[in-house]
């Protein structure tokens, strides 16, 4: 019952306000009295001379143009700030991304690092090929250094 009455009144209000507009005329009297205030009015006063104001027809209540905003077709792409969950999801796929670049890096190092273990663990005998393409043999000390670091890199940074 509360429905019907409620739209009962919002009805009347709008018929109400579209009769006002239909009734409205489009002329407007202008006219100034005998102490120089200056009137408006919709009808001419009979004991004063005024001149009529010619007002352009109400346009009324117009709605807003829609087609305008909405896309030109499904295929195109509104550009717009992604929201705060896309740019935490964005972030998180940044940071899995470069763990997985060091992890690789790591990787290779371990792999470096244990070949190194195992060419220099067997033999006392270690020879040498430089950058430069100088050729020497590795004493003990520089020998057991080099594998003593290999092995502590592979004991800190590879699983395996």
């Amino acid at each position: 019952m509360r429905f019907a009455e409620i739209f009962m009144a919002v009805l009347t209000a709008a018929l109400l306000l579209l009769a006002t507009d239909a009734m409205a005329t489009d002329d407007v009297y202008r006219w100034v009295d005998d102490k120089g205030v200056v009137h408006f009015g919709d009808r001419p006063p009979k004991q004063v001379d005024s001149e009529q104001i010619n007002i352009h027809p109400s346009a009324g209540v117009t709605a807003p143009d829609y087609a305008s905003t909405a896309p030109a077709s499904s295929g195109e792409q509104q550009e717009t700030e992604p929201s705060y969950a896309q740019q935490r999801r964005d972030e998180r796929a940044k940071l899995r991304k470069e763990a997985a670049e060091q992890k690789e890096i790591i990787d290779a190092a371990c792999e470096q690092r244990r070949t190194l273990v195992s060419q220099l663990e067997p033999s006392t005998r270690v020879i040498v090929e430089y950058e430069d393409g100088t050729v020497s043999r590795l004493d003990d000390n520089e020998r057991l250094k080099t594998l003593g670091e290999a092995k502590a890199y592979i004991a800190a940074n590879c699983n395996n």
